[in-house]
């Protein structure tokens, strides 16, 4: 009898420890996949501000695009009064703000706030996906800052010219903030003599072709560049919205 229930008991017991062990196996298994879907809500929540910050680089690049297709455009006319040494029939206030309007430029500014947060806190590996971090890591890495420098450079040589060239009231009746409504109108700023003056001076300035046509070649350079970029920007995007959805 005594033999029987101790064996009964080495059952019990042996059955409750495999008991304990698979309700400690599936407690893990559960901690473990809700450590996983905490990852995966985290990674879905960069991967969604990424896309947002994309989004916006996408805008500025088309603005961009959209300034240096104006200055390519007074860049060619520029170009071409000043070779044959004439200003034809243009207006010359037009042609002091196109000289002007040429060398001015809004460098891009790119938007890496949440690449750089992944970065920065060590959470870039929550990236599950070999390929497509290495697709964010390759963008982010790769955006060309240095050719702002050089945009800016060939620029600075031309916006001096012109600062010495036109007077100081133009350039602030084209330049002023909103919250300056006293500052005249660019139109009224000039008389037309002053006006032909300037452009005359502007024409027969050492070189000046050189300084118009080097400008110029920049921005349809800086054209080519922001739609090229603007395009893998927006290829990363689709790449991005359809990793999400998995």
């Amino acid at each position: 009898m005594e033999k029987n229930k101790t064996g009964k008991y080495l059952k019990y017991a042996i059955g409750e420890i495999i008991l304990v062990v698979i309700g400690i196996l599936i407690a893990l298994q559960i901690n473990t996949w809700n450590e996983n879907h905490g990852i995966n809500k985290k990674e879905i929540k960069y991967i969604n501000r990424l896309i947002v910050d994309l989004a916006s680089d996408t805008t500025m690049m088309a603005e961009q695009i959209k300034r240096s297709k104006v200055s390519f455009e007074y860049g060619s006319v520029l170009d071409s009064m000043t070779r044959i040494r004439s200003r034809r029939d243009l207006p010359a206030r037009r042609i002091i703000n196109g000289a002007q309007h040429i060398g001015r430029v809004s460098l891009p500014q790119y938007n890496s706030n949440t690449y750089d947060d992944l970065i920065n806190t060590g959470n870039f590996n929550i990236i599950s996906e070999p390929k497509i971090s290495s697709r964010i890591r390759t963008h982010y890495t790769n955006l060309p800052y240095s050719w702002n420098e050089t945009f800016d450079q060939r620029n600075e040589e031309l916006r001096r010219i012109m600062v010495d060239l036109i007077p100081l009231k133009f350039h602030a009746a084209i330049l002023a903030p909103k919250s300056m409504p006293h500052l005249p109108d660019p139109k009224t700023v000039l008389n037309e003599e002053e006006a032909k003056a300037i452009v005359e001076n502007i024409i027969d300035y050492p070189k000046i072709n050189f300084y118009f046509k080097n400008v110029t070649r920049a921005h349809l350079f800086h054209i080519r560049l922001m739609e090229r970029l603007k395009k893998s920007t927006i290829n990363l995007m689709d790449v991005l919205n359809t990793y999400n959805q998995k």
